[in-house]
């Protein structure tokens, strides 16, 4: 499994907002993809932070999702369309005991 960790800078009187319209936007729009196993949201209001956690059955799944859907899903966000601060990559292993 691979998570795919993005970091934005929300002010606090928008996180609400933007995080009900990437559930609307984003998450429904990966829905759709392969490999898309599901996502977690947290929020720092205090440093006006929103962190988001993808997990993907895999890295090829992942990177499959076509640029012309990444821009649509973007613009769907509107107003409420915030730069990614960070990013990240992992990948989770699992061992037998």
């Amino acid at each position: 499994m691979i998570i795919e960790w993005l970091k934005f800078k929300v002010p606090a009187e928008k996180s609400d907002a933007f995080i009900k319209r990437d559930e609307e936007v984003w998450t429904a729009g990966l829905k759709s993809f392969p490999g898309f196993l599901g996502k977690e949201t947290w929020i720092n209001t205090e440093q006006e932070e929103v962190v988001m956690l993808i997990r993907w059955r895999s890295r090829e799944e992942w990177k499959s999702v076509p640029q012309s859907i990444i821009d649509e899903l973007d613009s769907k966000m509107g107003e409420l369309q915030m730069p990614i601060a960070e990013s990240k990559e992992y990948q989770v292993r699992k061992f037998l005991h």
